[in-house]
Parts: C-alpha cells; sequence; structure tokens
C-alpha cells in the first residue's frame, strides 16, 4: 500500500516522510494536514509492489547486545524515532502556516491593495 501525492502535497508530506524510520507512527492520521479536503484528496494505490527494509520492529524481533532483551532495543528505536517524526510533523506544520500565511496575505492586498503597508 502506497500513498500518491501531488506536487502541492508533497512540500508538506516530505518533512514527513523519510526511509530512515522504520516505524510509520499514524502516518495515516497526519497526512491530512497537506490537503484540504482531506476527505476528498487522499487516496491509496494498494496495487503495486513495495519492498520492506527487514528492521526488527516488533519486541520479539532483534538481537540481544549489551546485556539488554531484544525488545529493549526495538523499543529504545521506537521512542527515537517517535521524537524524530515528532520534530518532522513541528517542521511540516511551519511551513503549512508560512505557505498560508504568505497566500492569505498575498490574496489580501490584490483584492485591497489600500491595504498594503508602506516599507
Amino acid at each position: 500500500m502506497a500513498p500518491v501525492f501531488s506536487r502541492d502535497a508533497w512540500r508538506c508530506v516530505w518533512h514527513m516522510i523519510q526511509d530512515d524510520l522504520v516505524h510509520g507512527w499514524g502516518l495515516d492520521f497526519v497526512l491530512r494536514r497537506c490537503v484540504e479536503p482531506a476527505h476528498e484528496k487522499i487516496d491509496v494505490v494498494d496495487s503495486q509492489w513495495i519492498v520492506h527494509q527487514v528492521i526488527p520492529s516488533l519486541g520479539s524481533q532483534g538481537q540481544s547486545e549489551n546485556g539488554k532483551a531484544p525488545w529493549q532495543g526495538v523499543r529504545e528505536r521506537c521512542r527515537s524515532e517517535w521524537a524524530q517524526f515528532q520534530d518532522r510533523l513541528a517542521n511540516a506544520d511551519k511551513k503549512y502556516i508560512e505557505q498560508l500565511g504568505s497566500t492569505y496575505l498575498l490574496s489580501v492586498y490584490t483584492l485591497m491593495p489600500t491595504l498594503m503597508p508602506n516599507f
């Protein structure tokens, strides 16, 4: 299963999707932030093969390291990836707000040139 994005949506999505994170971390819930209205503009291609990385992502997978059980290493990776994903989500939100702000200001100044500040 793979999501498909328009170029405009990709500018937002790119901040969240990178191939270094193993866990999806609810991408399906946050992708809606990149398109409006999301219920009309999100689609999934489910007829193409996708090769997944073979990286331990469940507690019973992995190797014991430094006296730690396999699940402890997986949990540490999960926490690390969650923090990285939250940073990426914050960056995506920031880009969206910046884009929305400049678009809004441009439309206001185009419609009402008298509101243009004197710089």
